[in-house]
């Protein structure tokens, strides 16, 4: 009679250390999306779109997941990407008003963009799309 050899599972946990959150339950608000690179779902902050107008205040700093469409304004505008937010944080900064040639946009992040910082929006109608990997932010499109 053939006898049952015992046989030995590893089971692997991906790091969920920059999930949020790490333990409960997510805020109201938070907005649940999948991450295709480890198959997890994540519940992260929902996505503001935010349109200056006259008056601007520069430098304004990203906080969450944000849309930042800068209208109508004059000299440079400033604006700062949150440092350390969690792994796959988006930012989309647009100049709106197409006066960027002339008054430029500086996205400026405490982790380099691409290896350099500030990224520098001096084209009319420019934009930038970026994403933060955990350790530095990277262009995603432009």
């Amino acid at each position: 009679m053939p006898t049952n050899t015992p046989r030995t599972k590893t089971f692997v946990l991906p790091d969920m250390s920059g999930r949020y959150p790490p333990n409960g339950n997510p805020p109201d608000g938070y907005v649940i999306t999948y991450q295709a690179s480890d198959g997890y779902y994540i519940a992260r902050p929902p996505i503001k779109i935010l349109s200056f107008s006259s008056p601007v205040s520069s430098p304004y700093t990203v906080t969450v997941e944000d849309v930042v469409l800068v209208q109508t304004h004059a000299g440079t505008f400033t604006v700062n990407l949150p440092t350390g937010p969690i792994p796959g944080t988006t930012v989309f900064v647009k100049d709106f008003a197409g006066v960027a040639a002339v008054n430029v946009i500086n996205v400026v992040a405490a982790a380099n963009i691409d290896g350099t910082t500030p990224y520098i929006i001096n084209t009319n109608y420019g934009q930038v799309r970026v994403i933060y990997n955990g350790v530095t932010w990277s262009i995603l499109s432009k």
